[in-house]
């Protein structure tokens, strides 16, 4: 097997599984982390699942992503360094949410889900996973359409 393909193939599956697991913690947050029955519960799994598979998984399409353009020559290319600027941007996204969803959970086991600081720290997760869902929207098209 071609090495560039193999690689490639490793980094589309990194991000399918990062980036869908991270979607998926969006949904279960949102619909389900205030809620008084299962809500302490989806917040600590979804922080486990951040853990254990989003952030590596973030950290690993960065890694896989260079490799594959130095095989491929594109580390030069001025589509790869804004998509690369824009990692870290997601990154410090992902960093923020994950500071908010361990607030949250501080926050519904010391004063409950009806406090206006839980209110405050789940609306402030919903914006930094949107920053970081638009990150990643953005660096998808920069490797689609591959301007410049």
């Amino acid at each position: 097997m071609n090495p560039y393909l193999g690689l490639k193939y490793a980094h589309i599956l990194i991000a399918i599984v990062a980036l869908g697991t991270g979607a998926a913690v969006g949904i279960l947050v949102g619909f389900f982390g205030e809620e008084a029955t299962h809500g302490a519960f989806v917040l600590r799994l979804s922080r486990k699942l951040l853990h254990w598979v989003v952030l590596p998984g973030y950290a690993l399409m960065l890694v896989t992503g260079m490799w594959l353009g130095h095989v491929a020559d594109l580390l030069d290319a001025r589509w790869t360094e804004w998509a690369m600027n824009a990692w870290g941007a997601g990154a410090l996204m992902l960093a923020l949410m994950t500071k908010s969803l361990r607030r949250q959970i501080k926050v519904w086991e010391t004063e409950g889900p009806s406090s206006p600081h839980f209110h405050r720290a789940a609306l402030l997760g919903r914006c930094y996973g949107s920053g970081a869902a638009l990150v990643i929207l953005v660096i998808l098209g920069l490797m689609v359409l591959k301007p410049a």
